[in-house]
């Protein structure tokens, strides 16, 4: 409520069902359907430095180390829950990017040097459970519901876990 009302997010309730039970708090543990204009919303506000309408909703100092290495694991490029590049472990990204990714390779990306905020979608028509998020869906198209994403070989890299699509992502929209 905190971060949701004052930048007037769109229904509130996320990841709080499951079943017909409401949890009084949420889990983290997946159907957290939040509407793409609410977590741009949020991304622009960790751009802006963590103020939203002239408000500091995310301490600064917090959001000034979220694309820099931890103190405590400096050779890792993940602080704060935010994967971040100032390694350049991704090629083709600028080194201030930094993003959170989640369940089935959604993901929030932050390019400051750029002024981008990037949302990208996942999941699967499970994620949408209106049991789980208490949000009306439309019948889902089920033409996918078997697609698995391709094997590596020692000839092409396949996916890893949905991951290496968020930073192709990162590194097309970087060099648009």
């Amino acid at each position: 409520a905190r971060l949701a009302q004052p930048m007037g997010w769109g229904a509130w309730g996320y990841c709080l069902r499951r079943g017909s039970f409401e949890m009084p708090h949420a889990n983290g543990a997946g159907s957290i359907a939040v509407h793409a204009t609410d977590a741009l919303r949020f991304g622009y506000c960790l751009l802006r430095g963590g103020k939203w309408g002239g408000q500091q909703l995310v301490p600064a100092d917090y959001v000034a180390l979220c694309n820099q290495p931890s103190p405590y694991n400096p050779h890792c490029p993940y602080t704060l829950m935010f994967e971040q590049n100032s390694d350049g472990h991704v090629a083709g990204a600028p080194r201030d990017a930094y993003w959170k990714s989640g369940a089935g390779g959604f993901a929030l990306l932050i390019v400051p040097s750029l002024d981008l905020v990037i949302y990208k979608m996942g999941g699967n028509n499970g994620q949408y459970d209106p049991t789980f998020t208490n949000i009306p869906q439309p019948e889902p198209n089920r033409e996918r519901d078997d697609w698995k994403p391709i094997q590596g070989t020692p000839f092409i890299e396949g996916s890893r876990g949905g991951d290496d699509g968020i930073r192709r992502v990162l590194e097309m929209v970087s060099a648009a």
